[in-house]
């Protein structure tokens, strides 16, 4: 094993480690027989109690779990479904299934649900984590030749980006994220390297498809994929690439119709959520006594405006977006790097990345203009570290890293600018190691400092 082969394995043990104590530390405010258990926020919770449904009681419906109500949920046809769409929960439900039968009931919700969750959550995140680790070194050997380059890139993905920190709970954004690079590894072994074996071809469609429908915003960069596959090399996108795509959006449709009785996903309706208690139809005001907490110091009730009832006007939630407390600059500052290096990477018209630097550029600039002014809510995504909705765009951003970092090859100035960028980045993440459902470090500052009240 040579020094390069060292310093990467080193990194990916780190982070692997680190993963692997936040995991089995993770505590929550949701108890079982007196027990914390590592459910962290509503998202996931609504997403276990489907698993829980599904496995225990056969159905669906989350009527009758063991687990709190949770906000995420809808009514149809007089029961109550989780918000989530249903084919991950499925998918995770087999594996549940499994774990229950091959320990002879021990790993099972009734018995160690704490264990359970653990076991399911450092299967879904922590190892496709490492995948994406050891492929995204080998994708430095490529794109960049200078160590100093190569490790800060390899240290800055598996320290510097909110995917770290969410891979401690059960989520689609990490899910998501590591399809998409994997999707994206198979295109570039396409696109750049000009390599045809159908294996490639089958995962490049495979995983931007169930990148999609696990974050559907991500259904523009399987569209992208698929266009320029095909005019790449048009007979094996259609003979491999197209009837594996074509698994997991069928999947998506077939447990959605299950749940909904309909194609269209079930936060698509908003009748759905109105029924008597449910969270989104509570006035502001009430949501605000609901977010409501006692100072211990002073037993007095501490007020605030619910994160989940701001109507900013755009500018100011634009700034927050890229600049502020939910920024993607402000709070990932290696990503300033990213752009850079994207605007590099466009300018040489030689560039063997200029495709998908391109697609990154385009790709953020809509997402950043759909959440804008077409989302509804102007939430930030709920309580939570980071904008979760661009989570997905990551690994587009971290292929471009490499080449926002040329200068920092000979410059000893600008090392250190990019030693401090990541620095902050890894800062976000460690901050939201113990829970990402969890406002970020600069909005907890500006709550403190008076500037903002939510």
């Amino acid at each position: 094993m040579n020094d390069k082969e060292q310093r990467d394995l080193l990194i990916i043990l780190l982070a692997a480690g680190a993963v692997l104590g936040w995991t089995l530390i993770a505590r929550g405010d949701i108890s079982r027989d007196g027990a914390p258990l590592p459910i962290l926020s509503v998202n996931d919770l609504s997403r276990w109690a489907t698993i829980y449904s599904l496995a225990e009681r056969g159905t669906y419906d989350i009527d009758e779990t063991p687990f709190p109500t949770t906000i995420d949920r809808v009514r149809l046809n007089g029961h109550f479904y989780s918000s989530k769409p249903p084919l991950l929960p499925t998918l995770l439900t087999g594996e549940y299934l499994v774990l229950k039968t091959l320990s002879f009931g021990r790993l099972s919700f009734a018995r160690n649900a704490a264990a359970v969750i653990r076991v399911i959550v450092l299967t879904v995140n922590l190892v496709p984590f490492m995948v994406f680790l050891v492929l995204f070194a080998r994708l430095l050997d490529r794109l960049a030749p200078d160590h100093w380059v190569r490790t800060y890139s390899l240290a800055a993905a598996a320290f510097g980006t909110y995917l770290t920190a969410f891979n401690i709970t059960l989520n689609n954004h990490t899910i998501a994220a590591y399809s998409i690079f994997f999707a994206l590894y198979a295109a570039y072994r396409i696109w750049c390297e000009g390599q045809t074996g159908a294996r490639l071809f089958a995962v490049c469609g495979f995983f931007a498809a169930f990148a999609a429908v696990n974050e559907f915003p991500a259904t523009s960069l399987l569209g992208a994929l698929l266009a320029g596959l095909l005019w790449k090399h048009w007979r094996r996108t259609l003979m491999y690439f197209l009837p594996l795509a074509l698994i997991p959006i069928a999947a998506h449709f077939w447990t959605n119709f299950k749940v909904t009785g309909s194609l269209a996903p079930a936060y698509a309706s908003k009748e759905a959520y109105d029924f008597p208690g449910s969270y989104w139809k509570l006035h502001p005001v009430t949501r605000r006594l609901v977010s409501s907490r006692i100072d211990p110091a002073t037993g007095q009730v501490v007020f605030h405006d619910n994160i989940d009832g701001q109507y900013e006007p755009w500018p100011k939630y634009l700034f927050h977006m890229l600049a502020g407390h939910h920024g993607i600059f402000s709070l990932s500052p290696i990503f300033v790097l990213s752009a850079i290096g994207a605007a590099r990477i466009v300018r040489d018209r030689g560039h063997k990345l200029r495709a998908f630097a391109l697609i990154a550029i385009f790709l953020t600039l809509v997402i950043l203009t759909f959440y804008t002014f077409f989302a509804g809510q102007r939430n930030y995504g709920g309580a939570t570290s980071g904008l979760r909705w661009v989570f997905w765009l990551i690994p587009l951003w971290l292929f471009c890293l490499p080449a926002g970092l040329t200068q920092a090859a000979t410059s000893r100035r600008v090392r250190g600018w990019a030693l401090a960028c990541l620095f902050i980045s890894a800062m976000s993440v460690f901050y939201a190691s113990r829970n990402p459902w969890v406002r970020p470090w600069l909005h907890e500052w500006m709550v403190y400092m008076g500037w903002i009240k939510y």
